[in-house]
């Protein structure tokens, strides 16, 4: 039987500083004069996005046990994430009277997540004799994701917006690849891995930025947080050699605004003429 404790280790300072600096300096620029979302009648409510991603993949350091027949295996996890990368594209649609959800949109992504897995054992025996083990594993996983999000946008300026989402990521994987350094006394076909077919749950938070007329920017962070297929491994969203792995991505995404012909030269009521 396992037993597993946590102690957590945060992302590299550089990446969390990048991620608040650039968020404050995009939420300080200028302003725009009309809402983004709804679009005013001068364009069509959907349109096409593209979003490069940076992917980063991190876990707690773990304690686990296993004792099995008098033996005692007494076995350290720590991940080290690497950076890597991805792209999205995908199609947006707005809404002229939202309540919560200002737009909804859908995308299919290629995503790359790499990184190691420290494993340092002892193995106590009944003679309480001891053995140590250790191993750098590492993986590589590359996915092909179609992902789904209800946006909420608030104005925060005249070209500035908050942009808040909930939604899913389909992933399926088209990679693997994994690799020990070292042995250990543990039964590796038990070691557990992404499935070939996963749903996720995520979160997505940013600040969006009108560019031009026709362009938007929004830089984001998503996390997956939870699984919700397969259902018996609902928590953490990976595990690579039984290691508890939360992916973090940054996304650059441009959102292409379309004029609407038949609606941008029709005239706009603005109430009786005063005398």
């Amino acid at each position: 039987m396992k037993k597993k404790s946590y102690t957590w280790q945060a992302m590299p300072k550089s990446s969390i500083l990048f991620i608040f600096s650039l968020l404050a300096s995009l939420g300080s620029y200028a302003q725009l004069t009309k809402d983004i979302f709804p679009l005013n009648r001068e364009y069509k409510n959907g349109g096409f996005y593209i979003s490069p991603l940076l992917t980063y993949s991190y876990g707690p350091k773990t304690k686990n046990e296993l004792n099995i027949n008098d033996t005692l295996y007494q076995y350290r996890l720590n991940e080290l994430g690497q950076l890597k990368y991805g792209i999205e594209i995908g199609w947006y649609q707005s809404f002229e009277n939202p309540l919560l959800v200002h737009y909804m949109e859908g995308g299919l992504s290629y995503r790359r997540f790499d990184g190691n897995v420290e494993h340092e054992g002892d193995l106590i025996l009944p003679d309480l004799t001891e053995i140590n083990f250790s191993s750098t594993n590492n993986f590589r996983i590359q996915t092909i994701t179609a992902s789904f999000r209800a946006v909420h946008a608030k104005q925060l300026g005249q070209l500035s917006f908050l942009n808040l989402a909930f939604g899913t990521n389909v992933n399926y994987l088209i990679s693997s690849k994994y690799k020990r350094t070292g042995n250990y006394p543990l039964d590796k076909s038990t070691e557990e891995f992404p499935s070939e077919l996963q749903v996720q749950l995520h979160f997505q938070a940013g600040i969006g930025l009108r560019l031009t007329e026709q362009i938007l920017f929004v830089p984001h962070v998503e996390i997956p947080f939870a699984n919700a297929y397969p259902i018996d491994d609902v928590f953490p969203p990976f595990r690579f050699f039984d290691g508890d792995t939360f992916p973090v991505l940054m996304g650059f995404k441009l959102m292409f605004l379309r004029k609407d012909p038949f609606n941008c030269n029709a005239p706009i009521y603005n109430g009786p003429a005063t005398q």
